[in-house]
């Protein structure tokens, strides 16, 4: 099984800080494994994942994703490696609250080369209708303003934009958040499903320990990094 990303002796501080945020010795995700990582509300998570996407990059240890050590990439090539293979789950969602549902699904190909070859011909549109249909929006639900639709329904629009174009990883910052248990695990289900047809990593980052036994593997961040004193982000 090939590795999607790997950390090694990852160090991470921010400009001014005492001490370190992340200090992380390995950690090792599998192409299409599905891991929760797991932190306490300010512990760093979303740092990390910033640092995996290649947002911020840090000066010592060594963020490789998909065989690409992000350090040695320029802010260009990381930017083109995360539109083409990252599909990211936002929080808050981060639809354009005027944009039909289909719409907002569609822009996740438009500056993503990669992920518009991988539809096989299928125009994006078509792709993005099959991908609204597993999760379940309607025809009708997929052309109205994001806005109009339930918090349950944006979720489920921000995971097809995510998985839009098969991306080899799909981040998930904590996306279960605004939902009942009932609609959380049915999101959840929906989303391992999407991920196995894909063959797509997901990385499902909450601070909630509830959800650790739909996931095959659970990370404890507070186990997986050894800085201390830190001021957490």
């Amino acid at each position: 099984m090939s590795t999607c990303v790997e950390l090694n002796r990852l160090e991470f501080s921010w400009p001014g800080a005492q001490s370190a945020l992340l200090s992380i010795p390995h950690l090792s995700l599998a192409r299409g494994e599905r891991v929760l990582l797991r932190g306490a509300s300010g512990s760093g998570k979303s740092t990390l994942l910033s640092l995996i996407a290649g947002i911020h990059t840090t000066a010592a240890g060594q963020v490789n994703v998909l065989g690409h050590d992000l350090a040695q990439l320029s802010q260009h090539q990381r930017d083109r490696l995360r539109a083409n293979e990252i599909g990211y789950i936002f929080q808050q969602f981060n639809l354009l609250p005027y944009l039909s549902a289909l719409a907002n699904v569609t822009l996740a190909c438009q500056f993503a080369p990669a992920r518009r070859h991988r539809l096989q011909g299928h125009s994006i549109e078509a792709a993005a209708e099959v991908l609204l249909d597993r999760l379940g929006l309607s025809r009708s639900q997929q052309q109205q303003p994001a806005h109009q639709l339930s918090v349950g329904q944006q979720q489920r629009v921000a995971a097809a934009r995510a998985l839009l174009g098969s991306p080899a990883l799909i981040i998930a910052d904590e996306p279960t958040s605004a939902l009942d248990q009932a609609h959380r695990d049915d999101f959840i289900r929906l989303l391992f499903e999407a991920c196995e047809a894909q063959d797509t990593t997901l990385l499902f980052v909450t601070h909630d320990a509830t959800l650790a036994p739909h996931f095959p593997r659970t990370i404890e961040l507070h186990e997986l990094n050894q800085a201390s004193g830190a001021a957490h982000v």
